[in-house]
């Protein structure tokens, strides 16, 4: 699953709706404080509001406790009256959307003819996208989700709202004529039941447009309370919405419980489990699919996504390593240390690890710091076997560190070496990392030398395929080398070892201020690697301008 567009209203500074393009490379230029780093904030707070059901947290998890403030200090201007909207698309990829399987199998040992044949829904994902709109509830002093709707393949899938008491929550538009929940059987089933073959516009409004419709509305308790059957038209779609509210088991406002199936209303009749269970087994799963499937698989996505902070951790001689380093703990960069720290020997992935960090930093194509990096504990530079259950083992066996200096051989911590290169590591490590998928960076530049900055450019590159990267930058020797290598592609002057890049692996975006509201604008990039169009305010002509 990867990423591709982040959308954001009423979201801290962005008041109209702004949309962030997501490539595999992602770079977000703006001045100061235009609201760069609420974009990466966005998905942080998505995460938390799916985890744990935080839509009015003081502190995100993933920002390592980041104080934020609360639902008030994200909403747009700090109104409360106003709701924010925050919506995710996505690439299924290789990502697996399967299904929940609960009870699901039996329906094999029947005859296809006796129950409802859809699509199988998770398995037809490529793409989707999420919305959730959250407010505030006067009546509880709380945040909640108010809404989440959803999208498959580009097409409108429905909605689950929730009343500001969270007590009522409910799928309330369901889009039936989406290709995914029309059954297989569907022109059949149309000249059976109507005994001729219809088109959709031309039936009667208390007429079902498909089975799936009346079966709904037959399962439905609350049948009586039917909507009205007029058009409905949402993001430029036009679908018929005729079914009455469907009651959900909800988490926080309009999310569903993850994890499981979904838990509704719906009701079958048939006690013996014929074919009213089967039946009523399929749409279960449909549902399931529909609206909890892609939140389970956002939920983790987002929960495999880090965050580096502008200003990362150098450890001292006496850094102790957490084993298990978790997400949070990305944000100063503790966690690339603590995972060079872990024992080579007892860990392939760590060996592994520490071998590729070391590539880049030594390399005379990459970094070219003239540094190896080792772990070595003093046992191992002294030649001493193990020794277990002692404090002295201890001491002998603790993992360190080290950057090998390659003129001469000398061991150094990174204490004693320029500040860059603690700056760069955490970044080196988490492109090189296989257990993480979105890399979020602030400001990768800082206290590192231009040409380092222009190689970190090849390292988020070289590892497109396996990451998304979203970079918050203002660093010129960035853009410029990835320009390079556009044009390099095109000329078809690229090194054998490097991978084609084209305009579409690039997003470059631009948030503008200069009209007193934030407009997040992509720079659109040609062929031969030029901008097609000027910076806003003159952004990177400080350089031409001081050579005047």
């Amino acid at each position: 699953m990867r990423l591709t567009r982040l959308a954001l209203t009423n979201f801290k500074s962005f008041q109209d709706t702004q949309v962030i393009d997501l490539a595999p490379v992602t770079l977000l230029f703006g001045p100061n404080s235009v609201g760069k780093s609420s974009v990466l904030m966005a998905l942080a707070y998505v995460q938390q509001i799916l985890k744990k059901g935080h839509c009015n947290p003081q502190k995100l998890d993933a920002l390592g406790d980041k104080a934020i403030g609360g639902f008030r200090s994200l909403v747009n201007g700090s109104d409360l009256n106003k709701t924010i909207k925050i919506r995710l698309d996505y690439e299924v990829g290789n990502t697996p959307f399967d299904d929940y399987q609960n009870n699901f199998a039996e329906v094999s040992e029947f005859s296809q003819d006796i129950y409802l044949l859809l699509e199988d829904f998770g398995g037809s994902i490529e793409t989707g996208a999420v919305e959730l709109e959250i407010a505030w509830s006067y009546q509880k002093q709380d945040a909640y989700v108010k809404s989440y709707r959803t999208w498959v393949n580009q097409r409108y899938v429905g909605c689950i709202t929730s009343n500001e008491d969270q007590r009522n929550t409910v799928i309330n538009e369901l889009n039936l004529l989406h290709p995914l929940l029309i059954p297989y059987n569907h022109e059949d089933w149309l000249f059976r039941y109507y005994g001729d073959h219809r088109p959709f516009d031309e039936l009667e409004d208390d007429e079902p447009l498909t089975e799936l419709e009346g079966l709904l509305i037959s399962y439905n308790p609350f049948r009586s309370s039917h909507i009205d059957p007029a058009n409905t038209v949402l993001a430029g779609e036009c679908f018929n919405n005729k079914i009455p509210p469907i009651l959900i088991a909800c988490q926080s406002g309009a999310i569903p419980k993850l994890g499981s199936k979904i838990v509704t209303s719906l009701e079958y009749s048939d006690s013996d489990r014929g074919e009213n269970y089967l039946t009523y087994l399929v749409i279960e799963q449909q549902l399931s699919q529909a609206f909890i499937l892609p939140l389970d698989k956002l939920l983790e996505e987002l929960e495999k996504s880090i965050l580096i902070g502008p200003l990362r951790v150098m450890p001292d001689s006496d850094y102790i390593s957490n084993p298990n380093p978790e997400q949070s703990d990305w944000v100063t960069g503790r966690a690339a240390w603590d995972l060079l720290s872990k024992n080579p020997n007892h860990n392939d992935v760590s060996k592994k690890l520490i071998h590729k960090t070391s590539h880049w930093f030594s390399s005379t194509d990459k970094l070219n710091t003239g540094y190896e990096v080792v772990n070595q504990s003093l046992a191992d530079s002294l030649n001493l076997p193990q020794i277990e259950g002692q404090d002295l083992a201890f001491q002998l066996n603790k993992r360190h560190l080290l950057f090998k200096e390659k003129r001469s051989d000398l061991l150094l911590p990174v204490n004693q070496l320029g500040t860059g290169i603690s700056q760069v590591l955490p970044i080196v490590v988490a492109a090189n990392h296989d257990k993480v998928s979105l890399i979020c960076v602030e400001q990768p530049e800082l206290h590192i030398h231009p040409r380092l900055q222009v190689e970190l450019a090849d390292l988020f590159l070289e590892n497109r395929d396996k990451h998304t990267f979203l970079i918050e930058t203002h660093s010129e020797h960035l853009i410029l080398r990835l320009l390079k290598r556009i044009r390099q592609t095109t000329d078809k002057e690229l090194d054998e070892d490097k991978e084609p890049l084209t305009p579409d692996d690039i997003s470059v975006t631009y948030l503008d201020d200069s009209s007193g509201e934030v407009v997040a604008k992509r720079i659109a990039i040609d062929e031969d690697g030029e901008f097609t169009q000027h910076w806003p305010k003159g952004f990177f002509a400080e350089r031409r301008e001081e050579l005047m």
